[in-house]
């Protein structure tokens, strides 16, 4: 219990000196940029606590995730002209009927990008290169980083509160548990499938 209490302490007087909102929501942008998951427990956790409102967490997380994700389009236009992008995120053989695929699919192989790891950077960089509709990806990213936000959101806020009471621990750190846990387990569940299916082989 000192433990939580240290860390809640902590918190409060590491925000303290940049409690604004915008100057807060800047550094969630910034953070969602290397750390997405991060970012969004960081946002569920100042919410709770009072320090942003729930729109206001949503808002800025969706920022920062909204213009990472249309950055990776952007890196797929520059490796058309810079070899070296090209080289580190464009395998060297693509052939027209992969532009089409993606043409013909593209709300389900953004949105499957959005929730699979190891998709989304393959997936949109190549939208890029490929120079899909760029209005078209952007309406469909936007609307999968909405529903992604808001989904991680609300796990944090419903399960967190479940956890406070039966962990008892302050509810900012409590609501940000479910998020990371998740974040942790993805690529844990990932790692031991693919390690399962090369001992198969």
């Amino acid at each position: 219990m000192q433990f939580w209490d240290l860390t809640q302490q902590w918190l409060q007087s590491a925000l303290s000196g940049m409690a604004t909102p915008w100057v807060i929501g800047l550094a969630l942008v910034l953070t969602s940029f290397l750390l997405e998951d991060v970012a969004l427990a960081a946002a569920a956790s100042l919410a709770t606590a009072g320090l942003l409102s729930w729109a206001g967490a949503f808002g800025w997380v969706f920022l920062g995730i909204a213009i990472g994700d249309i950055g990776l389009y952007a890196i797929g236009l520059g490796a058309r002209r810079i070899p070296w992008l090209r080289q580190k995120y464009i395998a060297p053989q693509r052939d027209s009927s992969i532009k089409h695929r993606l043409e013909q699919n593209l709300p389900t192989a953004l949105m499957l990008a959005r929730v699979i790891p190891g998709l989304r950077l393959v997936t949109y960089v190549l939208c890029g290169f490929l120079r899909l509709p760029f209005v078209a990806f952007c309406l469909w990213v936007l609307l999968a980083v909405a529903l992604w936000t808001a989904a991680l959101l609300g796990l944090g806020a419903v399960a967190g509160a479940a956890l406070a009471q039966a962990l008892h621990v302050p509810q900012p750190v409590a609501v940000a548990l479910p998020i990371l846990a998740l974040a942790l387990a993805v690529p844990l569940v990932k790692r031991l499938l693919q390690r399962r299916k090369s001992n198969t082989v």
